[in-house]
């Protein structure tokens, strides 16, 4: 398919603007259960994603058959004619874009993910796992885009490993990693080792209780948090009254501990060249020692508040791309030492808002949840729910690690590079699951 040629029709065809993006992707899964595999799939999809507006009106779909194309963007010109005017919409960004070079690390395509499956769940059992269950993902996909000023292509690879251990008492350990890099996979083993040590660790879990304590987040786990708040540090949020960063825009609200970018520059699963719009992707600060930075943008979200595009068209929403977080002064085994009565949290799920201007929200801690005093695991828990307020939690951290982890889980967590997060005053209430 000649994309700029379509384009040229498209526009045509009596409209202002367009965007189309043609994305072609292989994702293969290998998933296993009780120590085997169980799975094995292959999907290949292509589909091109299309948006056309006609002065403030607009027009966003995705078209998966391919046949007859002229004839079904002919109609959706004929359905823009009739939709509302969107006041807030300005347009796509008209300026002429340089774009970093496509990366992809070519190990990641030919690593044997069965091979691979096999040696996580080993190395899981040797750490005393009774039983593993997980899935792996390779994820290998082409985007090309064309709008009446940019055209671009860019090419991704990269590999989730998901893995639950379980003990004797069905307790779990996880472990969720996600890279662009072969070289992280040199070791698979690895990683079930890891899961294994979690799901071992406290021996049979006693109900938690409840109480503020200090809490050492997993990078999987912050992760969970910073994934439902990179959402809200979007303009098209603030702008509906639904996050917790509206108002706060250059002021110290957080910890001086805390920062935080959205970082499609860092070569990992969520590099990324362009956004929806064609426009150059770029490392925005969201957070800088607890100072409010920016709000992600699209073109029409920049206009509107008067600034510029962050590249994180969502052409209506913008979104984030990769959350990364700097490393911090101290080792992980230095925050667990540091802590006289407290939790050590591996995962977070079920995170959910009562309260989304004000930060108001609950989760539940799964996967590894472990009682400390004095420095050292003295047993696991269950059963108990965080719940708090994002703005008080961000504003309680301590410190963060040296060490920082690759972590990917589903919706719950974003592609992102982060480190081990030690919070205060982190209030633990009962879960009802």
């Amino acid at each position: 398919m000649d994309l700029e040629k379509l384009l040229d029709r498209v526009l045509e065809m009596d409209v202002d603007e367009a965007s189309l993006m043609l994305v072609e992707r292989n994702k293969r899964q290998v998933r296993f259960s009780n120590n085997d595999i169980d799975i094995s799939k292959l999907w290949n999809e292509k589909r091109l994603d299309v948006f056309i507006a006609k002065g403030k009106r607009m027009f966003l779909t995705t078209i998966k058959n391919m046949n007859n194309l002229d004839q079904q963007l002919e109609k959706y010109v004929r359905l823009l004619k009739n939709l509302p005017e969107n006041k807030d919409f300005y347009g796509l960004n008209p300026e002429k874009q340089s774009y970093r070079e496509s990366k992809i690390d070519e190990e990641i395509l030919e690593i044997d993910l069965e091979a691979l499956a096999r040696e996580v769940i080993d190395g899981a059992i040797e750490k005393g796992a009774i039983r593993t269950a997980g899935v792996i993902y390779r994820d290998h996909i082409k985007r090309e885009i064309a709008t009446n000023y940019n055209y671009a292509k860019d090419e991704a690879a990269s590999i989730d490993v998901v893995i639950r251990a379980f003990n004797e008492y069905r307790n779990a350990g996880q472990e969720a990693i996600t890279t662009s890099e072969g070289k992280d996979l040199e070791n698979p083993k690895e990683i079930g080792e890891r899961a294994g040590v979690i799901a071992s660790l406290g021996g049979k879990p006693e109900d938690g209780k409840e109480g503020k304590c200090t809490v050492l987040f997993h990078p999987l786990a912050f992760g969970s948090l910073i994934t439902y708040s990179l959402m809200m540090a979007s303009a098209f949020m603030v702008d509906a009254g639904m996050s917790f960063f509206a108002g706060k825009l250059g002021e110290r609200v957080f910890s001086e501990k805390f920062t935080l970018y959205d970082d499609p520059t860092f070569f990992s699963t969520g590099y990324r060249v362009f956004d929806e719009e064609a426009t150059a992707t770029q490392k925005t600060p969201i957070v800088e020692k607890g100072i409010v930075r920016n709000y992600l943008h699209n073109y029409s979200t920049a206009q509107k508040f008067k600034t510029k595009t962050t590249g994180n068209a969502g052409i209506v929403n913008p979104n984030a791309w990769q959350a990364v977080m700097p490393p911090g002064n101290k080792s992980y085994e230095d925050l667990i030492g540091e802590i006289e009565k407290g939790l050590y949290i591996v995962n977070l799920w079920y995170t959910r808002f009562q309260d989304y201007r004000n930060g108001d929200f609950s989760t539940i801690p799964r996967d590894g949840i472990f009682y400390i005093e004095n420095g050292e695991i003295k047993e696991s828990w269950k059963g108990i729910r965080i719940t708090e307020n994002m703005v008080q939690l961000f504003s309680r951290i301590i410190e963060t690690s040296r060490e920082r982890e690759k972590v990917k889980w589903w919706d719950e967590v974003l592609p992102s590079y982060l480190p081990y997060v030690l919070a205060e005053d982190v209030n633990i209430t009962r879960s009802t699951l």
